[in-house]
């Protein structure tokens, strides 16, 4: 019976050695270990998390050491813990930080060693069982390699145009204004002459040479003015009646146009009709 009790202890005291993350060999070197009393108090808790299986939370309190001082003995333990986890890209990369750091050759470097050749060819062996990923087909395309047409402009259709609506001979109200004008202009200019003739008469009556001067140079003035408003009339009119004669039926026909001029002979009237 004694003995029985022996065992059974023995067992219990392997099995807890056997679930701590870091439990020292008799023949590996120690491992470095936090000397701060938060970062201690933080390494026992996730030990004992770590030992009853709370993978999750045994990480965190492992990391939350880790951030207050760094040691090895947290990135094993780390290592350790996303390797129980079945996390092995993380268990991976605690495990080789924790190789920076502990270099001294026996059991326990090589069986994070193995431990790291062995998650990466189950993560190796994993990656070739899933199933290939197709590349993207571009749409529009019949192959995956075959770049893309460049898009062709459509075809620029002409634009036909609606014919021009041709204006009446008698709508043509530019035409009308230049006569109307000239009409007014002739008008205006024979009212001048009319009474520069008039002064003329009443200069020729009077008997004083100073005002019979006076009336004289009013009526070359006006005769003047009304000869240059005449003239400018009878060109307005006559654009304007050669205008509406000739309506052009093409839109793009050349329109009449004149222009007043003045020389020493007289008043000439010059164009395009």
């Amino acid at each position: 019976m004694h003995a029985l009790l022996c065992w059974t202890r023995i067992g219990i005291i392997a099995v807890l050695a056997l679930s701590m993350p870091s439990v020292a060999r008799a023949d590996d070197p120690p491992i470095a270990h936090p000397t701060s009393k938060e970062a201690q108090e933080h390494l026992a808790k996730g030990s004992k998390l770590y030992g009853v299986g709370e993978w999750a939370k045994a990480a965190e309190e492992y990391k939350a050491g880790a951030l207050i001082e760094e040691a090895a003995i947290f990135d094993y333990d780390l290592g350790q813990t996303y390797r129980q986890a079945g996390d092995y890209k993380l268990a991976i990369w605690h495990y080789k930080r924790f190789l920076k750091a502990y270099t001294t050759p026996g059991p326990r470097l090589d069986s994070v060693n193995k431990f790291i050749a062995d998650m990466q060819a189950e993560l190796d062996q994993k990656a070739r069982k899933e199933e290939p990923t197709e590349p993207a087909t571009v749409p529009g395309t019949g192959s995956a390699t075959e770049p893309p047409k460049p898009a062709t402009a459509p075809a620029v259709q002409p634009i036909a145009l609606a014919p021009r609506e041709q204006e009446k001979w008698y709508e043509d109200w530019f035409g009308w204004g230049l006569a109307g004008t000239g009409v007014v202009g002739v008008a205006v200019g024979g009212a001048l002459l009319l009474d520069a003739s008039s002064l003329n008469d009443q200069a020729n009556r009077t008997a004083s040479q100073q005002e019979a001067k006076s009336l004289h140079d009013k009526a070359d003035s006006r005769s003047l003015l009304g000869t240059v408003i005449g003239v400018g009339g009878l060109g307005l009119l006559a654009t304007g009646a050669i205008k509406l004669a000739i309506h052009p039926t093409d839109p793009n026909a050349t329109t009449a146009s004149w222009n007043l001029g003045v020389s020493s002979r007289g008043v000439f009237v010059f164009g395009r009709f």
